[in-house]
């Protein structure tokens, strides 16, 4: 149990402090707000599969190999290792779960917010009556669709910016430059 212990540890730790140095606030598994994911891809991340998320898994990886090892060096004996070690693995992995579930519903984080703002693309559906459309945007080299909210008239292919984010939600206005 040693090696998979410190396995889990090297890898999963390993992905914890790179992601932390890299200060890079994107899901791979597609959590994040505003990615253009369906509805019902967004309504299924906020159930259990936002337990199975990368950043869960990775959080509970590193947790339960360094419980393990933790447990190992208090002298514990097998069973009690694993036990330890799960109980480790599952309080943190569920702890990023709720954390980065209770993110996306209060809104986008700043440094999100700050890599759209002044980012332009196209309507591809116009928000009519208060209900939020969506824009075409390029975000890391990937066309995306977002939802969208906008004091102006806008209308499909209209060009727009992005003037901020709040709650998951760009408010963009028309674009007239190049």
């Amino acid at each position: 149990m040693l090696m998979l212990y410190l396995f889990c540890f090297i890898v999963g730790g390993g992905l914890l402090a790179f992601s932390v140095i890299g200060g890079h606030d994107h899901d791979p598994s597609g959590s994040d707000v505003g990615t253009g994911h369906p509805d019902h891809v967004m309504e299924a991340q906020d159930g259990w599969a936002s337990y199975f998320s990368l950043r869960a898994m990775v959080s509970f990886a590193a947790f339960f190999g360094l419980g393990g090892l933790a447990a190992r060096g208090l002298g514990l004996g097998g069973l009690a290792q694993l036990g330890f070690a799960l109980i480790c693995g599952l309080l943190v992995g569920a702890f990023a779960a709720v954390a980065l579930r209770l993110a996306r519903t209060r809104g986008e984080t700043a440094t999100q917010a700050l890599t759209l703002t002044g980012r332009t693309g196209k309507v591809t559906v116009a928000p009519v009556g208060g209900q939020p459309g969506k824009v075409e945007l390029i975000v890391a080299g990937q066309t995306e669709q977002l939802l969208a909210r906008s004091a102006d008239t806008l209308h499909p292919g209209d060009q727009i910016i992005v003037i901020g984010v709040e709650g998951g939600l760009l408010d963009v206005r028309v674009w007239e430059g190049n």
